[in-house]
C-alpha cells in the first residue's frame, strides 16, 4: 500500500515538471545576433576599418552601428573611423563634424586639428577655422604659420587686437631681418626667370617673418598665379587681409573672382573696394571700381543697378556741385542700389547728419532684405566686417 502511494506520488511529480517544462519549449526563442554574439567592440572597429581600406566604406557602417549599440558612449576611434567612412563617401561635412567628436575625446590630435582648421579656412569661415587654430596653438605656441594664420582669420573677424598680437609676435622674430635686401632680389630672380614653385615657397617660408611686408605678397601672387595654382584666390585672401584698408587688393581679388565668373562673390569685392574707397581715401578716382560694379551688375542680369551705377559715376565726379536735392532725387529713383545708398551716407555725413542717419538707416533696412540672395553676411572671408560708413 504504502508503495502504491509512493508510486502516485512521483507520477505527480513528474506530469506537474511536464508542464512546467513544456511553456517555456514551446515559447518562441529570442533570436541571436551573429554578429553581437561572437564579435566584441575592438572587433567590430576592426572589421570596420577593414571595409574602409577595402574601398567599401559604406559597409563600415554596419559594424560602427553594432560597436555603438556594445558601447553608447564610444572612443574617439569610433568617431575617427566613421570621418573616415563619411569622407570617401563624399560626405565631407559629416566627416568633419564626426572629426570634432573625436576630438572632443582626444584632445591631443595635433594633426586633426589642423585638418579642420584648414578645412574650415578653404570654406571661408574663419570663425571656425580661427577656433581649431587656437587650440592648436595652446599646445604648440611656437608655430609660426599658425601663429600668421590666426591673425588673418582674427582680423576678418574684426578682433584687431588678436590680429595685431599675432602679428607682432611673428614680428618680434629679427632671425632674417638682416637678409631682407636680399630675400627680395632671389624672390624676383625666380619671377624673372619663371621659376614659380620656387618662387612660390620661398614667399610661403618667410612671409611670417615679414607679415606686413608688401613685396612678399606681390611674388606669392605672382608665383601662384604663374603657376595657375588652386592656392592662388588663398593669396588674394591674405592680402586683402593685410591690406584691408587699401582698394587695390580687393580691386584685384574681385577681377580674379570675375574671371572664374563667379560674379556674386566679385560683386561683394568690388562693395568692399568702394566702401574703402569712400571711407579711407575720399578723394581718389571712384572709376574704375564703380565701372567693374557695374560690370558685375550686368552679368548678373541687374539691369537698373546697372543704370545705378551709370547715374552714380556722374554724381561721383560732379559731387563738389551736386545739391542735397538732386542726390535724394537721384537715390529714389534707385533706391535699393547699395552703393547709392553708401554714396549718399557719405555725401551728407559732412553736410547733414541726420540726412546721413536716415540713409544709414535706409541701407541696414536694405542689407537686411537682401542678405542671403547677395551673400552679404553669409558667405565669404570679409562678411564679418562692416560695410556701413
Amino acid at each position: 500500500m504504502i508503495l502504491r502511494s509512493r508510486r502516485i506520488w512521483q507520477f505527480s511529480v513528474l506530469v506537474t515538471s511536464l508542464f512546467l517544462v513544456v511553456p517555456s519549449i514551446l515559447a518562441e526563442p529570442e533570436p541571436l545576433n551573429p554578429v553581437k554574439a561572437f564579435y566584441g567592440y575592438e572587433d567590430l572597429l576592426r572589421m570596420a576599418e577593414d571595409k574602409i581600406v577595402q574601398e567599401t566604406p559604406a559597409k563600415a557602417f554596419d559594424f560602427l552601428i553594432k560597436a555603438k549599440e556594445l558601447n553608447p558612449d564610444p572612443d574617439y576611434r569610433y568617431y575617427n573611423l566613421s570621418a573616415q567612412a563619411h569622407m570617401k563617401l563624399g560626405q565631407i561635412f559629416d566627416g568633419i563634424h564626426a572629426y570634432e567628436e573625436s576630438i572632443k575625446r582626444k584632445k591631443d590630435q595635433l594633426d586633426l586639428f589642423l585638418y579642420i582648421a584648414d578645412f574650415y579656412e578653404k570654406e571661408k569661415k574663419p570663425r571656425e577655422a580661427l577656433f581649431y587654430t587656437k587650440l592648436y596653438l595652446e599646445q604648440k605656441p611656437n608655430a609660426k604659420y599658425r601663429l600668421y594664420l590666426a591673425a588673418i582669420l582674427s582680423r576678418q573677424l574684426g578682433l584687431e587686437s588678436d590680429y595685431e598680437m599675432y602679428i607682432q609676435t611673428l614680428e618680434n622674430d629679427k632671425t632674417f631681418v638682416s637678409e631682407k635686401d636680399a630675400l627680395q632680389t632671389s624672390l624676383l630672380k625666380n619671377i624673372k626667370n619663371r621659376k614659380w614653385k620656387e618662387a612660390d615657397d620661398l614667399s610661403l617660408r618667410y612671409l611670417v617673418y615679414f607679415p606686413r611686408e608688401e613685396g612678399m605678397y606681390e611674388t606669392l601672387i605672382l608665383a601662384r598665379r604663374g603657376r595657375n595654382a588652386d592656392s592662388l584666390e588663398q593669396a588674394y585672401i591674405w592680402t586683402s587681409t593685410i591690406f584691408l584698408k587699401e582698394t587695390r587688393y580687393f580691386t584685384r581679388y574681385g577681377v580674379y573672382l570675375q574671371e572664374k565668373q563667379r560674379y556674386l562673390e566679385s560683386l561683394t569685392l568690388f562693395r568692399r573696394g568702394f566702401y574703402n574707397l569712400l571711407k579711407y581715401d575720399p578723394n581718389s578716382d571712384a572709376k574704375e571700381i564703380l565701372f567693374l560694379i557695374r560690370q558685375s551688375y550686368a552679368n548678373l542680369g541687374k539691369d537698373r543697378d546697372t543704370l545705378a551705377i551709370d547715374s552714380l559715376v556722374n554724381d561721383f565726379q560732379n559731387q563738389k556741385n551736386l545739391t542735397g536735392t538732386d542726390l535724394e532725387n537721384h537715390v529714389s529713383t534707385f533706391r535699393k542700389n547699395r552703393e547709392y545708398l553708401l554714396f549718399a551716407i557719405h555725401w551728407f555725413s559732412s553736410r547733414n547728419e541726420s540726412k546721413a542717419n536716415e540713409y544709414r538707416r535706409k541701407l541696414k533696412e536694405r542689407d537686411l532684405e537682401f542678405e542671403e540672395s547677395e551673400f552679404l553676411r553669409v558667405m565669404g572671408p570679409f562678411a564679418a566686417l562692416p560695410q556701413e560708413l
